[in-house]
Protein backbone atom coordinates (compact mmCIF):
# COMPACT_ATOMS: atom_id res chain seq x y z
CA UNK A 1 0.00 0.00 0.00
CA UNK A 2 2.87 2.33 0.87
CA UNK A 3 4.47 1.58 -2.50
CA UNK A 4 1.26 2.50 -4.34
CA UNK A 5 0.89 5.73 -2.37
CA UNK A 6 4.54 6.63 -3.02
CA UNK A 7 4.11 5.91 -6.72
CA UNK A 8 0.95 8.04 -6.83
CA UNK A 9 2.75 10.84 -4.98
CA UNK A 10 5.67 10.75 -7.44
CA UNK A 11 3.27 10.83 -10.39
CA UNK A 12 1.45 13.84 -8.96
CA UNK A 13 4.74 15.63 -8.28
CA UNK A 14 5.92 14.88 -11.82
CA UNK A 15 2.70 16.24 -13.29
CA UNK A 16 3.00 19.37 -11.14
CA UNK A 17 6.63 19.92 -12.21
CA UNK A 18 5.75 19.50 -15.86
CA UNK A 19 2.87 21.96 -15.50
CA UNK A 20 5.10 24.48 -13.77
CA UNK A 21 7.56 24.43 -16.68
CA UNK A 22 5.06 26.14 -18.98
CA UNK A 23 5.45 29.89 -19.24
CA UNK A 24 2.13 31.71 -18.86
CA UNK A 25 1.84 34.27 -21.66
CA UNK A 26 -0.25 35.39 -24.64
CA UNK A 27 0.77 35.09 -28.30
CA UNK A 28 -1.30 36.30 -31.24
CA UNK A 29 -0.66 36.47 -35.00
CA UNK A 30 -2.36 38.97 -37.34
CA UNK A 31 -2.04 39.33 -41.12
CA UNK A 32 -1.76 42.53 -43.15
CA UNK A 33 -0.84 43.26 -46.78
CA UNK A 34 2.24 45.36 -47.48
CA UNK A 35 2.64 47.76 -50.42
CA UNK A 36 3.68 44.86 -52.68
CA UNK A 37 0.64 42.74 -51.72
CA UNK A 38 2.83 40.37 -49.69
CA UNK A 39 1.41 39.08 -46.42
CA UNK A 40 3.03 40.66 -43.40
CA UNK A 41 2.61 38.56 -40.27
CA UNK A 42 2.54 40.51 -37.02
CA UNK A 43 3.12 38.31 -33.96
CA UNK A 44 2.52 40.06 -30.65
CA UNK A 45 3.53 38.38 -27.41
CA UNK A 46 2.78 39.52 -23.88
CA UNK A 47 4.11 38.12 -20.59
CA UNK A 48 2.73 39.29 -17.21
CA UNK A 49 5.60 40.26 -14.93
CA UNK A 50 4.31 37.93 -12.22
CA UNK A 51 4.87 34.95 -14.55
CA UNK A 52 8.60 35.67 -14.95
CA UNK A 53 11.52 35.33 -12.56
CA UNK A 54 13.27 38.61 -11.77
CA UNK A 55 16.72 38.75 -10.18
CA UNK A 56 18.09 41.70 -8.21
CA UNK A 57 20.95 43.44 -10.02
CA UNK A 58 22.33 47.00 -10.04
CA UNK A 59 19.58 48.40 -7.78
CA UNK A 60 16.88 46.99 -10.03
CA UNK A 61 15.07 43.78 -10.97
CA UNK A 62 15.82 41.98 -14.23
CA UNK A 63 14.30 39.10 -16.18
CA UNK A 64 15.52 37.51 -19.40
CA UNK A 65 13.15 36.19 -22.05
CA UNK A 66 14.84 34.20 -24.81
CA UNK A 67 13.03 33.94 -28.14
CA UNK A 68 13.89 31.32 -30.77
CA UNK A 69 12.19 31.68 -34.17
CA UNK A 70 12.19 28.80 -36.66
CA UNK A 71 10.46 28.77 -40.07
CA UNK A 72 10.06 25.43 -41.83
CA UNK A 73 8.93 24.45 -45.32
CA UNK A 74 7.75 20.84 -45.27
CA UNK A 75 10.36 19.13 -43.08
CA UNK A 76 13.20 21.57 -43.72
CA UNK A 77 14.02 24.51 -41.47
CA UNK A 78 14.78 27.42 -43.79
CA UNK A 79 15.23 30.20 -41.23
CA UNK A 80 16.34 30.47 -37.62
CA UNK A 81 16.84 33.44 -35.35
CA UNK A 82 17.43 33.76 -31.63
CA UNK A 83 17.49 36.82 -29.37
CA UNK A 84 17.03 37.72 -25.70
CA UNK A 85 14.74 40.38 -24.25
CA UNK A 86 16.35 41.94 -21.17
CA UNK A 87 13.49 43.23 -19.02
CA UNK A 88 14.26 45.62 -16.17
CA UNK A 89 12.02 47.26 -13.58
CA UNK A 90 12.91 49.51 -10.65
CA UNK A 91 9.98 48.89 -8.31
CA UNK A 92 9.71 45.58 -6.47
CA UNK A 93 5.92 45.90 -6.64
CA UNK A 94 6.06 45.49 -10.43
CA UNK A 95 7.80 42.13 -10.16
CA UNK A 96 4.67 40.52 -8.69
CA UNK A 97 2.16 42.64 -10.56
CA UNK A 98 -0.56 40.98 -12.61
CA UNK A 99 -1.51 44.35 -14.11
CA UNK A 100 1.89 45.00 -15.70
CA UNK A 101 3.48 42.96 -18.45
CA UNK A 102 6.20 42.85 -21.08
CA UNK A 103 4.98 43.37 -24.64
CA UNK A 104 6.91 42.87 -27.87
CA UNK A 105 6.29 42.30 -31.56
CA UNK A 106 7.83 40.14 -34.27
CA UNK A 107 7.10 41.12 -37.89
CA UNK A 108 7.67 38.70 -40.78
CA UNK A 109 6.86 38.92 -44.47
CA UNK A 110 6.29 35.55 -46.13
CA UNK A 111 5.83 35.06 -49.86
CA UNK A 112 4.76 31.41 -49.90
CA UNK A 113 1.88 29.63 -48.16
CA UNK A 114 2.08 26.67 -45.83
CA UNK A 115 5.23 27.82 -44.05
CA UNK A 116 5.24 26.49 -40.51
CA UNK A 117 6.32 28.93 -37.87
CA UNK A 118 7.54 27.80 -34.46
CA UNK A 119 8.52 30.26 -31.75
CA UNK A 120 9.92 29.09 -28.42
CA UNK A 121 9.79 31.51 -25.51
CA UNK A 122 11.96 30.77 -22.49
CA UNK A 123 12.22 32.57 -19.15
CA UNK A 124 15.94 32.01 -18.60
CA UNK A 125 15.92 32.75 -14.87
CA UNK A 126 12.79 30.72 -14.16
CA UNK A 127 13.48 27.86 -16.59
CA UNK A 128 9.92 27.97 -17.95
CA UNK A 129 9.03 27.72 -21.63
CA UNK A 130 6.21 28.06 -24.11
CA UNK A 131 6.31 26.61 -27.62
CA UNK A 132 3.99 28.36 -30.07
CA UNK A 133 3.23 26.80 -33.48
CA UNK A 134 1.50 28.48 -36.41
CA UNK A 135 0.83 27.45 -40.00
CA UNK A 136 1.05 30.52 -42.22
CA UNK A 137 -1.93 31.16 -44.47
CA UNK A 138 -1.34 34.10 -46.79
CA UNK A 139 -3.86 36.78 -47.51
CA UNK A 140 -5.02 36.74 -51.09
CA UNK A 141 -3.98 39.69 -53.27
CA UNK A 142 -7.70 40.24 -53.85
CA UNK A 143 -8.61 40.18 -50.17
CA UNK A 144 -10.45 43.27 -49.00
CA UNK A 145 -9.76 43.04 -45.25
CA UNK A 146 -6.81 42.35 -42.97
CA UNK A 147 -7.19 40.47 -39.73
CA UNK A 148 -8.71 42.43 -36.84
CA UNK A 149 -6.56 43.82 -34.04
CA UNK A 150 -7.52 44.83 -30.51
CA UNK A 151 -5.81 48.09 -29.47
CA UNK A 152 -5.63 49.11 -25.81
CA UNK A 153 -3.99 52.50 -26.30
CA UNK A 154 -3.02 55.02 -28.99
CA UNK A 155 -0.39 57.61 -28.08
CA UNK A 156 2.43 59.69 -29.52
CA UNK A 157 5.27 57.75 -27.91
CA UNK A 158 8.46 58.14 -29.97
CA UNK A 159 10.87 55.87 -28.08
CA UNK A 160 12.90 53.30 -30.00
CA UNK A 161 10.79 50.47 -28.57
CA UNK A 162 7.56 52.01 -29.83
CA UNK A 163 8.77 51.94 -33.46
CA UNK A 164 7.49 48.38 -33.71
CA UNK A 165 3.94 49.58 -33.06
CA UNK A 166 3.93 52.77 -35.16
CA UNK A 167 1.19 53.62 -37.63
CA UNK A 168 1.09 57.05 -39.25
CA UNK A 169 3.29 58.58 -36.57
CA UNK A 170 1.33 57.19 -33.60
CA UNK A 171 1.86 54.16 -31.43
CA UNK A 172 -0.92 51.56 -31.46
CA UNK A 173 -0.48 49.33 -28.40
CA UNK A 174 -2.07 45.90 -29.04
CA UNK A 175 -3.75 43.68 -26.47
CA UNK A 176 -2.94 40.11 -27.60
CA UNK A 177 -4.56 38.59 -24.52
CA UNK A 178 -8.02 39.74 -25.60
CA UNK A 179 -8.69 40.46 -21.90
CA UNK A 180 -9.53 44.05 -21.04
CA UNK A 181 -9.92 45.45 -17.54
CA UNK A 182 -12.53 48.18 -17.45
CA UNK A 183 -10.76 49.63 -14.42
CA UNK A 184 -7.50 50.11 -16.31
CA UNK A 185 -8.68 51.77 -19.54
CA UNK A 186 -11.15 54.40 -20.69
CA UNK A 187 -11.22 53.52 -24.37
CA UNK A 188 -10.69 50.37 -26.39
CA UNK A 189 -10.06 50.35 -30.15
CA UNK A 190 -10.88 47.89 -32.91
CA UNK A 191 -8.45 48.16 -35.85
CA UNK A 192 -8.57 46.68 -39.33
CA UNK A 193 -7.30 47.56 -42.81
CA UNK A 194 -9.24 47.55 -46.09
CA UNK A 195 -7.47 46.92 -49.40
CA UNK A 196 -7.92 47.17 -53.15
CA UNK A 197 -10.96 49.37 -53.07
CA UNK A 198 -11.87 50.74 -56.50
CA UNK A 199 -15.47 51.68 -55.91
CA UNK A 200 -16.94 54.85 -54.37
CA UNK A 201 -19.78 52.78 -52.89
CA UNK A 202 -17.61 50.43 -50.80
CA UNK A 203 -18.15 50.44 -47.07
CA UNK A 204 -17.23 48.51 -43.96
CA UNK A 205 -19.68 47.77 -41.15
CA UNK A 206 -18.30 47.08 -37.69
CA UNK A 207 -20.67 45.33 -35.32
CA UNK A 208 -20.05 44.62 -31.63
CA UNK A 209 -22.32 42.03 -30.02
CA UNK A 210 -22.85 40.73 -26.51
CA UNK A 211 -25.00 37.68 -25.87
CA UNK A 212 -26.06 37.80 -29.51
CA UNK A 213 -27.39 41.37 -29.23
CA UNK A 214 -25.84 44.13 -31.32
CA UNK A 215 -24.75 46.98 -29.03
CA UNK A 216 -22.51 48.96 -31.41
CA UNK A 217 -22.89 49.27 -35.15
CA UNK A 218 -20.72 51.63 -37.17
CA UNK A 219 -20.74 51.99 -40.94
CA UNK A 220 -17.70 53.56 -42.61
CA UNK A 221 -17.31 54.57 -46.22
CA UNK A 222 -14.01 53.38 -47.67
CA UNK A 223 -12.10 55.80 -49.82
CA UNK A 224 -10.76 54.64 -53.15
CA UNK A 225 -7.15 53.57 -52.75
CA UNK A 226 -4.90 50.74 -51.75
CA UNK A 227 -5.11 50.90 -47.95
CA UNK A 228 -7.85 52.31 -45.74
CA UNK A 229 -7.51 52.19 -41.95
CA UNK A 230 -10.67 51.26 -40.08
CA UNK A 231 -10.67 52.30 -36.43
CA UNK A 232 -13.58 51.94 -34.02
CA UNK A 233 -13.24 53.45 -30.50
CA UNK A 234 -15.30 51.87 -27.73
CA UNK A 235 -16.17 53.70 -24.51
CA UNK A 236 -15.56 51.09 -21.80
CA UNK A 237 -17.59 53.02 -19.23
CA UNK A 238 -20.74 52.21 -21.22
CA UNK A 239 -19.94 48.51 -21.72
CA UNK A 240 -20.87 45.73 -19.32
CA UNK A 241 -18.53 43.04 -18.08
CA UNK A 242 -18.61 39.94 -20.26
CA UNK A 243 -17.67 38.35 -23.57
CA UNK A 244 -18.03 40.31 -26.81
CA UNK A 245 -17.77 39.43 -30.48
CA UNK A 246 -16.73 41.83 -33.21
CA UNK A 247 -17.60 41.42 -36.87
CA UNK A 248 -16.33 43.58 -39.73
CA UNK A 249 -18.19 43.22 -43.02
CA UNK A 250 -16.78 44.63 -46.25
CA UNK A 251 -19.62 45.39 -48.63
CA UNK A 252 -19.45 46.35 -52.29
CA UNK A 253 -21.77 45.82 -55.23
CA UNK A 254 -19.97 42.61 -56.26
CA UNK A 255 -17.66 41.78 -53.33
CA UNK A 256 -18.24 40.75 -49.74
CA UNK A 257 -15.82 39.70 -47.03
CA UNK A 258 -16.04 39.26 -43.27
CA UNK A 259 -13.57 39.19 -40.38
CA UNK A 260 -14.44 38.47 -36.77
CA UNK A 261 -12.88 37.93 -33.35
CA UNK A 262 -13.82 37.90 -29.66
CA UNK A 263 -12.65 39.73 -26.55
CA UNK A 264 -13.57 39.85 -22.86
CA UNK A 265 -14.15 42.87 -20.61
CA UNK A 266 -13.56 42.28 -16.91
CA UNK A 267 -13.82 44.45 -13.86
CA UNK A 268 -11.17 44.17 -11.18
CA UNK A 269 -11.97 45.53 -7.76
CA UNK A 270 -9.06 47.57 -6.50
CA UNK A 271 -8.39 50.01 -3.71
CA UNK A 272 -7.38 53.43 -4.95
CA UNK A 273 -4.96 55.54 -2.93
CA UNK A 274 -5.42 59.32 -3.07
CA UNK A 275 -4.65 62.40 -0.95
CA UNK A 276 -6.35 65.10 -3.03
CA UNK A 277 -9.69 65.26 -4.77
CA UNK A 278 -8.02 66.60 -7.91
CA UNK A 279 -5.66 64.10 -9.63
CA UNK A 280 -3.71 66.94 -11.32
CA UNK A 281 -2.66 68.25 -7.89
CA UNK A 282 -1.64 64.78 -6.79
CA UNK A 283 0.34 64.27 -9.98
CA UNK A 284 2.35 67.39 -9.12
CA UNK A 285 2.83 66.13 -5.55
CA UNK A 286 4.07 62.74 -6.77
CA UNK A 287 6.79 64.47 -8.81
CA UNK A 288 8.27 65.63 -5.49
CA UNK A 289 8.48 62.08 -4.20
CA UNK A 290 9.18 59.67 -7.01
CA UNK A 291 10.62 59.70 -10.51
CA UNK A 292 7.48 60.02 -12.64
CA UNK A 293 7.81 59.21 -16.31
CA UNK A 294 6.39 61.90 -18.55
CA UNK A 295 2.88 60.86 -19.52
CA UNK A 296 1.97 62.42 -22.86
CA UNK A 297 -1.63 61.22 -22.46
CA UNK A 298 -2.18 62.76 -19.02
CA UNK A 299 -4.15 65.77 -20.26
CA UNK A 300 -6.58 63.61 -22.26
CA UNK A 301 -7.10 60.94 -19.58
CA UNK A 302 -10.35 60.81 -17.64
CA UNK A 303 -10.36 61.53 -13.91
CA UNK A 304 -10.83 57.84 -13.15
CA UNK A 305 -7.84 56.89 -15.28
CA UNK A 306 -5.74 59.58 -13.61
CA UNK A 307 -6.75 58.30 -10.18
CA UNK A 308 -5.71 54.77 -11.14
CA UNK A 309 -2.39 56.12 -12.37
CA UNK A 310 -1.81 58.08 -9.17
CA UNK A 311 -2.79 55.10 -7.01
CA UNK A 312 -0.19 53.00 -8.76
CA UNK A 313 2.46 55.64 -8.04
CA UNK A 314 1.59 55.54 -4.33
CA UNK A 315 1.99 51.76 -4.36
CA UNK A 316 5.37 52.11 -6.08
CA UNK A 317 6.53 54.68 -3.53
CA UNK A 318 5.40 52.53 -0.59
CA UNK A 319 7.23 49.54 -2.07
CA UNK A 320 10.37 51.64 -2.45
CA UNK A 321 10.13 52.77 1.18
CA UNK A 322 9.26 49.28 2.44
CA UNK A 323 6.13 50.57 4.19
CA UNK A 324 2.38 49.82 3.94
CA UNK A 325 0.68 52.23 1.53
CA UNK A 326 -1.69 53.56 4.21
CA UNK A 327 1.29 54.46 6.43
CA UNK A 328 2.99 56.31 3.57
CA UNK A 329 -0.20 58.19 2.75
CA UNK A 330 -0.56 59.32 6.38
CA UNK A 331 3.07 60.46 6.51
CA UNK A 332 2.72 62.70 3.47
CA UNK A 333 -0.77 63.88 4.39
CA UNK A 334 0.64 65.16 7.69
CA UNK A 335 3.42 66.94 5.82
CA UNK A 336 1.00 68.49 3.33
CA UNK A 337 -1.22 69.69 6.18
CA UNK A 338 1.78 71.22 7.98
CA UNK A 339 2.85 73.03 4.80
CA UNK A 340 -0.61 74.41 4.18
CA UNK A 341 -0.78 75.76 7.74
CA UNK A 342 2.72 77.27 7.86
CA UNK A 343 3.71 78.16 4.29
CA UNK A 344 0.48 79.19 2.53
CA UNK A 345 0.29 82.72 1.12
CA UNK A 346 -1.01 83.35 -2.39
CA UNK A 347 -0.97 79.61 -3.07
CA UNK A 348 -1.24 76.42 -1.07
CA UNK A 349 1.74 75.87 1.18
CA UNK A 350 2.60 72.46 -0.27
CA UNK A 351 3.14 74.07 -3.68
CA UNK A 352 5.75 76.56 -2.39
CA UNK A 353 9.52 76.02 -2.40
CA UNK A 354 9.54 75.48 1.36
CA UNK A 355 6.58 73.14 1.04
CA UNK A 356 8.33 71.07 -1.62
CA UNK A 357 11.46 70.63 0.49
CA UNK A 358 9.47 69.90 3.65
CA UNK A 359 7.31 67.28 1.90
CA UNK A 360 10.32 65.54 0.41
CA UNK A 361 12.58 65.66 3.47
CA UNK A 362 10.39 66.30 6.49
CA UNK A 363 11.21 68.68 9.36
CA UNK A 364 14.74 70.19 9.15
CA UNK A 365 17.23 69.21 11.85
CA UNK A 366 18.34 72.83 12.12
CA UNK A 367 16.76 76.15 11.06
CA UNK A 368 18.80 79.36 11.00
CA UNK A 369 16.64 82.48 10.65
CA UNK A 370 18.09 85.93 9.88
CA UNK A 371 17.79 88.95 7.59
CA UNK A 372 20.03 89.78 4.68
CA UNK A 373 22.71 92.45 5.21
CA UNK A 374 22.31 96.01 4.08
CA UNK A 375 25.18 95.47 1.64
CA UNK A 376 22.80 93.97 -0.90
CA UNK A 377 21.46 96.01 -3.80
CA UNK A 378 18.01 95.29 -2.38
CA UNK A 379 16.32 96.15 0.89
CA UNK A 380 16.81 93.77 3.78
CA UNK A 381 14.96 90.48 3.35
CA UNK A 382 14.24 87.60 5.69
CA UNK A 383 16.29 84.47 5.10
CA UNK A 384 16.13 80.90 6.42
CA UNK A 385 18.77 78.19 6.24
CA UNK A 386 17.49 74.62 6.58
CA UNK A 387 19.93 71.81 7.37
CA UNK A 388 19.39 68.05 7.36
CA UNK A 389 21.78 65.63 9.00
CA UNK A 390 20.15 62.49 7.60
CA UNK A 391 19.67 63.63 4.00
CA UNK A 392 23.24 63.56 2.70
CA UNK A 393 23.93 66.68 4.75
CA UNK A 394 21.58 68.68 2.51
CA UNK A 395 21.41 72.45 3.04
CA UNK A 396 18.83 74.89 1.64
CA UNK A 397 18.87 78.69 1.68
CA UNK A 398 15.51 80.44 1.34
CA UNK A 399 15.01 84.20 0.83
CA UNK A 400 11.71 86.07 1.11
CA UNK A 401 12.31 87.83 -2.21
CA UNK A 402 8.75 89.17 -2.70
CA UNK A 403 8.63 90.14 1.00
CA UNK A 404 5.25 88.52 1.52
CA UNK A 405 6.31 85.40 3.42
CA UNK A 406 6.63 83.25 0.27
CA UNK A 407 10.28 82.23 0.62
CA UNK A 408 12.14 81.25 -2.56
CA UNK A 409 14.85 78.60 -2.65
CA UNK A 410 18.00 80.33 -3.98
CA UNK A 411 20.71 77.91 -2.89
CA UNK A 412 20.94 74.17 -2.23
CA UNK A 413 23.73 71.66 -1.77
CA UNK A 414 23.79 67.86 -1.64
CA UNK A 415 20.42 67.57 -3.38
CA UNK A 416 20.45 66.65 -7.06
CA UNK A 417 16.72 67.37 -7.35
CA UNK A 418 17.15 71.09 -6.61
CA UNK A 419 19.10 73.90 -8.28
CA UNK A 420 20.90 77.07 -7.12
CA UNK A 421 20.44 80.59 -8.47
CA UNK A 422 23.69 81.61 -10.23
CA UNK A 423 23.48 85.03 -8.53
CA UNK A 424 22.19 83.84 -5.14
CA UNK A 425 24.75 85.97 -3.24
CA UNK A 426 23.12 89.23 -4.30
CA UNK A 427 20.07 88.30 -2.21
CA UNK A 428 22.05 87.93 1.03
CA UNK A 429 24.76 90.59 0.67
CA UNK A 430 28.48 90.51 -0.02
CA UNK A 431 29.33 90.24 3.68
CA UNK A 432 27.19 87.11 4.17
CA UNK A 433 29.18 84.48 6.04
CA UNK A 434 29.03 81.48 3.69
CA UNK A 435 30.33 79.20 6.42
CA UNK A 436 26.79 79.33 7.79
CA UNK A 437 25.89 77.02 4.90
CA UNK A 438 28.30 74.32 6.06
CA UNK A 439 26.74 71.19 7.48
Amino acid sequence: MRTKLLTLFLILVSIQLLASEKLGMFVEAKRFLDTNANTKFVIDYQVPYKNMTFLIRDSGYYAELKVLIAIANADSVIYKKEFVNNIGVTAKYDVNSSNKSFLDRISLTLAKPEFKLQITFEDINGNTKLEWNYTAELLNVNDRLSDVELISMINSDTTAFSQKFLRNGKTYIPEPSGLISRNALDTLYIYCEAYNNESETSKAVMTIRKDGVSIVIKSMQIKVGKVAELLLPLNLATMEVGKYSCTIDYVDHDTKQCRSFEFIISEQTEKLYMLFTEPDDEYQLMKYLITVKSNTNWGSMSKDAKRRNISQLWVELATKLGQPVDNVLKLYKDRVDYCNINFSHFEKGWKTDMGRIYIRNGRPDDIDKDTSSDETKYVRKDIQIWKYSSRKQAVYLFVDIPMNGNFKLVYSVNDDEESTYPDWRKYVGSDFDESRLDN
